[in-house]
């Protein structure tokens, strides 16, 4: 597949800080990929050297096979929706969209038209002639988002768009954002720190950290197979239970948890003795009464019992220490109290890493 995007060896630098180390990455043509990170973790960074309002330390970027490292924002063939809308406070929703075209000279009738088709694409036919002043904060997003599609930008870039809005107007977004994109085949750029925003919305997803990206995939590739705890722990609930190397038999380990023995796939080259970290979605773990019935796994103690609605999450203890968390369904839990001695078990396909400090 054609890239509309490649990132090639970006580096940044301000003064002695690394914002950005190294960086390849390319963005399929009509693909929504979000970069995903904590705050500080240079995806904001990385998305304003392709939207050309920064330079890079060292690097090149295409886009659409054209290099433009050197080209200012207006000249690239890319658009940007900012975290809050900006639009212009004294024009209306109408002239706010209109803005970019008039500067490139488009001819009335098709601004008008272009302004139009705009207006219902983000479900906003009515609204033309209201002020900016006027709006509420999702139809503020709407426009800046009609706005940056009006010229027809190859790429566009969305610098978390939706942060600023309350919980049930976010993921309405998303989901028009999805079907926006979808519609139009554009390639969407989005920069999120919300793991659900990038696992509801991606094509693929790049997880960055401290200036590093960590793990390329699809949502689904990065939820069940994570490369790294840091990409596990960011991804999703998980469990991050520290234990240790007792065997190594190809790609099966046994590793020891408490002084109680437990085996795992492992992607990792580990040794016996060595110290490593073991990571199990709640929705994995299975919690068994003690009895002759049970099956192989880790002894513990009931510690805590939450109802979360759709499932009961159950926190078990290992020798006291470490909380175990699973998610089960209703009749999964009958009869579960605290204090109840109990078994835990997982698939041994659960993933286990040598420690890392990324």
């Amino acid at each position: 597949m054609k890239s509309a995007v490649e990132i090639l060896g970006i580096e940044k630098r301000f003064g002695p800080t690394v914002a950005i180390e190294h960086v390849d990455l390319a963005i399929d043509e009509g693909e929504f990929l979000s970069l995903l990170g904590a705050s500080g973790c240079g995806k904001s960074t990385l998305l304003r050297i392709i939207a050309g309002f920064e330079s890079p330390t060292r690097g090149r970027i295409k886009i659409q096979g054209e290099d433009v490292t050197g080209w200012p924002p207006h000249r690239r063939p890319s658009n940007i929706v900012f975290q809050r809308g900006a639009l212009f406070p004294h024009m209306n929703v109408f002239d706010n969209i209109a803005y970019s075209l008039r500067l490139r000279k488009w001819p009335r009738k098709r601004i008008a038209e272009k302004v139009e088709e705009m207006l219902a694409l983000v479900r906003l036919e009515d609204l033309g002639h209201r002020g900016a002043n006027e709006l509420s904060g999702g139809q503020i997003q709407r426009v800046a988002l009609a706005r940056a599609l009006a010229a027809e930008p190859r790429v566009l870039l969305l610098d978390e768009p939706l942060s600023a809005l309350d919980l049930k107007l976010r993921e309405q977004m998303q989901l028009e954002l999805r079907t926006i994109q979808r519609q139009l085949g554009a390639t969407f750029v989005f920069v999120t720190h919300d793991q659900t925003e990038a696992l509801v919305m991606s094509d693929r997803i790049a997880i960055m950290n401290q200036g590093h990206l960590v793990q390329l995939g699809t949502p689904r590739e990065i939820y069940t197979r994570p490369a790294s705890v840091f990409a596990s722990a960011f991804i999703g609930q998980t469990n991050l239970i520290r234990c240790t190397v007792a065997a190594v038999e190809g790609s099966t380990v046994t590793v020891e948890i408490g002084g109680q023995r437990m085996p795992a796939a492992s992607p990792a080259s580990l040794s016996p003795g060595e110290p490593a970290t073991l990571s199990v979605r709640p929705e994995a773990v299975r919690v068994h009464r003690i009895g002759p019935e049970a099956p192989f796994g880790i002894d513990a103690k009931v510690a805590e019992i939450i109802y979360l609605g759709s499932s009961i999450r159950i926190g078990a203890a290992i020798n006291g220490d470490a909380i175990v968390w699973a998610d089960l369904r209703d009749e999964e839990a009958e009869g579960l109290t605290p204090g109840m001695d109990v078994r835990l078990a997982w698939p041994p396909t659960a993933i286990v890493w040598k420690e890392t400090s990324k």
